[in-house]
């Protein structure tokens, strides 16, 4: 990422970021709604498909699948074009497929749109992460990146909580909708205002490929997908665990989330002073406060008094996992930003994915009240890999 910056490093500092980091941040804001926003709605969404809760987590996991498998290769041909002409093209196919799921609400549907858009938001978010970090400037990618991760904030605070209320009153398709909409104006604004970067010089396919060789990298890799699958294992059932075991309405359940997002602000602010300095330990902190805080979750079940509490600091440490795992696997392969940090959506992907459906089948076996404690554990592997890494770079 230094590299990149570095070539940049004269015209950076004339360029102003609160534009761009605005547009970004919105854009990323719609997307990560898009994925996540389901989590919200699962209960909803499987009683009006017909199918079972753990069925309907497969729209997370399905997701996150297709980012894994397709993003890093797509990165690679988007690359090649301008920025804003890959997040114009990206935020319409988010549009178009929002805008199918309602028009065919299904099951086949829901599992289609979410492969494409699965696959489309590496390149996305990836593209649009390198692009900030080149207009900042060398020294300041870390904070640039963390305002287009503002988008992720908004998501968890208002995005996600409000497709809750609007399900409440509208119905489920109704929340697409809104997205679709969301979509084609965020389309609409970087088509019009991102900076013109021009295509970007990128290495060849190959060139780029040979960076996942790296054992480093690898390691990096591992501790994101091990991290959010931790995340995930409990965070894709928190919607089934409030209104299952602490026994939230629609509306206690979107104030929860809302709560939970508004927690997160602190977290990415704090992520954004730390992440240039030491990536690897501040993500090894994360990986602690979430092991401890989702199997205390689990613990407290429905004593309002100790739930809340726990659910504000597993919410910052959960929206601080996203930029510190972003921006430390990009800081690990400076010489080409976008695909390494595709590479790392496409980890965290898998990993989403792979805490899904590991917290499916805690659920399934011991409890929707449980997922916690899955999600406490693999939490605990995450720790013991970031802690290597730290090791590794002392000596």
């Amino acid at each position: 990422m230094r590299a990149l910056a570095a070539r940049s490093a004269a015209g950076a500092a004339a360029r102003p970021l609160a534009g761009p980091a605005a547009m970004l941040a919105f854009a990323t804001a719609v997307v990560v709604t898009t994925e996540f926003g389901v989590v919200g709605l699962l209960p909803a969404m499987a009683r009006d498909l017909g199918v079972s809760v753990v069925e309907a987590g497969r729209f997370v996991s399905w997701f996150a699948l297709a980012s894994a498998l397709l993003g890093p290769p797509l990165t690679i041909v988007a690359g090649r074009s301008a920025p804003h002409r890959v997040l114009t093209a990206g935020l319409c196919a988010f549009a178009i497929g929002n805008l199918a799921v309602t028009l065919a609400p299904s099951y086949p549907m829901v599992l289609t749109a979410r492969v494409v858009q699965g696959a489309i938001l590496p390149a996305l978010v990836s593209v649009g992460s390198a692009a900030m970090a080149e207009l900042a400037g060398p020294g300041r990618e870390g904070r640039a990146v963390g305002l287009v991760y503002l988008g992720v904030v908004v998501a968890l605070v208002v995005a996600v909580p409000g497709g809750v209320v609007i399900a409440e009153h509208g119905g489920w398709p109704a929340s697409f909708v809104c997205l679709a909409l969301l979509a084609a104006l965020a389309a609409a604004l970087c088509a019009a205002g991102f900076p013109r970067l021009g295509t970007p010089a990128s290495a060849s396919m190959a060139a780029q490929a040979r960076i996942v060789r790296r054992p480093m990298l690898q390691v990096h890799l591992l501790l994101s997908a091990l991290l959010f699958a931790a995340m995930f294992a409990a965070y894709s059932y928190l919607a089934a665990f409030l209104e299952a075991v602490a026994g939230f309405d629609g509306g206690w359940i979107a104030a929860a989330l809302m709560g939970f997002g508004i927690a997160g602000v602190a977290g990415n602010w704090i992520a954004g002073q730390v992440v240039d300095r030491g990536p690897s330990v501040a993500t090894a902190g994360v990986a602690f406060v979430l092991m401890l805080t989702m199997a205390a979750v689990s613990l407290a079940g429905d004593r309002l008094e100790l739930l809340l509490p726990l659910l504000a600091v597993w919410g910052a440490a959960h929206t601080a996992a996203f930029l510190l795992c972003q921006v430390r696997v990009m800081f690990a392969a400076p010489t080409a930003p976008a695909f390494a940090s595709s590479l790392n959506i496409a980890a965290c992907n898998l990993g989403i994915a792979a805490g899904a459906e590991a917290g499916g089948w805690v659920a399934d076996q011991h409890g929707i009240g449980a997922v916690g404690y899955g999600g406490a554990a693999l939490a605990g592997l995450a720790l013991a890999v970031a802690l290597a890494i730290v090791r590794l770079r002392e000596h």
